[in-house]
């Protein structure tokens, strides 16, 4: 035991996550490089298990089969959940439930990393005693091979252990089944991630009044996240997942405190269930005060855009038609801010360890909700201030004429005053507004301090580091100088990403691309895809690459996706179409699930279970999704690094898009379009390839793959 805790931090840390690379990691001598590499590279190596574990939870959608499950076990299902007024629509359109983890897997290894470095998900710092170097392996072994009796019982380690209350719990309250739209925008607001980042919202030209409905339905989809996460049940399984791991927690902190005093150092005893509650809560305030920032600041955006509407209505003609359109959507605007500071909360009442304070605390508590709820009082203030603003003009207007009043600051100021109404109410409902700077996106923070850590190292070990992706060159219709240009371009694209993200300047020149070219390394022409896949599979745990590249996916670049970047009349024709976003039809390439399996077998099973039109084949994962170039680093980077999600979740939301590509996470009105455009396609092309079959099957053939890929 004691000449295996003695081996390097690294070594350790493969050896437990199931050894995920073929390689040994090097040891590192400088500790806090050591320790800020090891919480960076566990990120990174952990995805084939988070990968696993995210397979284990799609399983649980077939309970009724599955024999390892517990006969009276049951997963919650809220798809049938009807939410409030304004988010009933994503509540209606949760056509792929899945199976959700309430507390995500990955916050146990995350937390496991806190513990290690003492820095919170809200970027603050822990003044709790964390582990010492040479405790750190003790969370990935048993018990039994460390600690001292009584402690010593234990045949699994305590993340394992950890994990198993997320989702291997016998009475499975840890998971819930629920629409993939639902749980995918909470799996981001997990990570610290906006629902829309403000580049893409504007990207998107969802500013524009044509894009209202859209925009409104982005706004409320994150209320829907929060209903779902305060169902009653919900809330109270959440609360026993939680505390189910703290116990295990409490288990090992007597442990490493009896090992502490048997070594007789000077170590203050650790608290791990203190910490796990510090963590939690952190976790918590960064996803609440994520979506409300988030909501606030988009709603402000689209208040002026409807006061402009308002300002093109002549004063003197109040029964404009255009004047009841832009009543509604200021007052749906009303609703959504309302909803916004009553909904966007996650209460830790019952939590172990948690001491509910004495103030309200925005987002995590108030133990007056409900009654403030009831008393809101905004039409009766709403009604007095306008009553106030009224006399005022009124007085103004005897003073500088009879227009004063009528004048379009001053019906500005009038419409207006439920804002200020809003703003004013807000702090009883949600206590002292938090700094307007939100914190540095969780993901950012980790890799800055990996990046740091690394800088302690000597040169030729910090080469051997970095944080990138593999991307392959499957085209070569172009000339070599054609082709550089064209590299530059795409490289560009993936560049542009940070214009409102803290701590993406500093980050963005560490992001790598590392580029291969099929021609040159012999793949095969017509499968560029499984040449590559199979190049990377032996590539990536090699010395030179395992802490390189990212595990679990990698780029392509192929005929289509250079076609994106050059056939601008091609984008255009889709952005012609009424209800079609600008900002959802650019550059992208191809994203590839490194671990997919397509062999003749899989892919056999895939033919038998899809149906032979293209609908059918849409709607079966190809182990590989198109991404906009400049969601790849802000987007499918940060979610993989922090296991938030596979790529299967991503393609989830790009089904339905008319090329097959990931644009953000998907509300109704945006996919119904999409919908639209591709039932027609599809009718044209399943008429057009039944007389290819008659014509020509190979050809039939080829064209079928090519509608599986949204290329046609």
């Amino acid at each position: 035991m004691a000449a295996r805790i003695s081996r390097s931090l690294p070594q350790v840390n493969r050896r437990v996550f199931a050894g995920l690379s073929s390689h040994a990691i090097p040891r590192i001598a400088n500790t806090s490089a050591r320790t800020g590499l090891v919480a960076h590279r566990n990120t990174r190596n952990l995805t084939p298990r988070s990968g696993a574990t995210l397979a284990k939870i799609s399983r649980y959608l077939h309970t009724d089969s599955d024999s390892s499950v517990k006969p009276n076990a049951s997963i919650l299902d809220v798809t049938t959940y009807e939410g409030s007024s304004i988010t009933q629509k994503h509540w209606m359109n949760q056509d792929s439930p899945v199976v959700d983890a309430l507390i995500e897997p990955q916050a146990v290894l995350h937390f496991i990393e806190f513990i290690t470095y003492g820095i919170l998900p809200n970027g603050k710092k822990t003044d709790l005693a964390l582990l010492n170097e040479d405790e750190f392996p003790l969370f990935m072994a048993p018990s039994s091979e460390w600690a001292p009796a009584p402690f010593n019982k234990a045949t699994v380690s305590i993340v394992e252990k950890a994990m198993q209350q997320t989702t291997d719990r016998e009475d499975l309250k840890g998971l819930c089944r629920i629409g993939q739209n639902i749980q995918f925008l909470k799996s981001r607001l997990w990570g610290g991630l906006a629902p829309v980042p403000a580049s893409r919202w504007h990207e998107k030209d969802l500013n524009n009044p044509d894009h209202f409905t859209i925009a409104h339905e982005y706004l409320t989809s994150v209320i829907a996240v929060f209903e779902y996460l305060n169902i009653p049940q919900i809330r109270t399984n959440m609360c026993d997942t939680f505390n189910g791991i703290s116990g295990d927690l409490g288990e090992m902190q007597e442990a490493l405190n009896t090992r502490r005093k048997a070594q007789g150092g000077l170590s203050p005893e650790i608290n791990l269930t203190a910490l796990w509650e510090q963590f939690i809560r952190a976790q918590y305030e960064v996803m609440t005060s994520t979506a409300h920032s988030w909501v606030l600041a988009r709603v402000a955006e689209l208040r002026e855009q409807v006061l402009d509407g308002f300002s093109t209505i002549p004063g003197e003609n109040p029964d404009a038609p255009e004047m009841a359109v832009v009543s509604q959507r200021w007052s749906d605007l009303i609703s959504v801010v309302t909803m916004a500071d009553f909904n966007i909360w996650l209460s830790m009442d019952g939590y172990n360890g948690y001491h509910p304070p004495s103030e309200i605390i925005a987002g995590l508590h108030n133990p007056d909700l409900e009654n403030q709820g009831k008393n809101y009082g905004f039409s009766k203030l709403i009604v007095d201030r306008l009553t106030e603003c009224i006399e005022a003009q009124k007085e103004a207007a005897t003073v500088q004429g009879p227009s004063a009043n009528r004048s379009d600051a001053a019906r500005r100021e009038r419409i207006s005053i439920s804002t200020v109404v809003q703003d004013e109410l807000r702090e009883k409902i949600r206590g002292r507004t938090p700094s307007p700077q939100p914190p540095v996106q969780p993901w950012i923070q980790k890799l800055l301090r990996a990046h740091e850590a690394s800088l302690s190292l000597q040169p030729w070990e910090r080469q051997n580091y970095g944080f990138g992706l593999a991307i392959y060159r499957a085209t070569h219709m172009f000339s070599d100088e054609q082709w550089e240009s064209l590299k530059r371009d795409l490289e560009a694209h993936l560049s542009a990403w940070s214009d409102d993200v803290q701590g993406a300047d500093e980050l963005k020149p560490l992001l790598k691309l590392h580029w291969f070219d099929c021609k040159e390394l012999g793949f095969e022409t017509f499968n560029p895809v499984t040449s590559a896949r199979r190049h990377f599979q032996e590539i990536r745990s090699s010395d030179e690459w395992t802490h390189k590249i990212a595990p679990s996916v990698f780029l392509l670049i192929d005929n289509m996706g250079m076609g994106s970047y050059i056939d601008e009349k091609s984008r255009a024709s889709f952005t012609k179409d009424k209800g079609f976003l600008k900002g959802d039809f650019q550059g992208h390439v191809l994203a590839v699930d490194a671990d997919f399996d397509d062999s003749a077998t899989a892919n056999k099973i895939a033919d038998d279970t899809a149906n032979e039109d293209s609908q059918g084949e849409v709607f079966e994962y190809p182990g590989r999704m198109r991404i906009l170039g400049n969601l790849v680093w802000s987007e499918l980077y940060p979610m993989l690094m922090l296991q938030s999600v596979v790529l299967q979740n991503f393609w989830l939301q790009a089904r339905e898009h008319p090329t097959k590509v990931y644009t953000g996470p998907t509300v109704p009105s945006q996919v119904e379009p999409w919908k639209e455009r591709n039932t027609m396609k599809t009718v044209m092309m399943d008429s057009f390839v039944e007389f290819l079959k008659q014509k020509d099957p190979t050809l039939a053939g080829k064209v079928k793959g090519l509608r599986k890929d949204g290329v046609i």
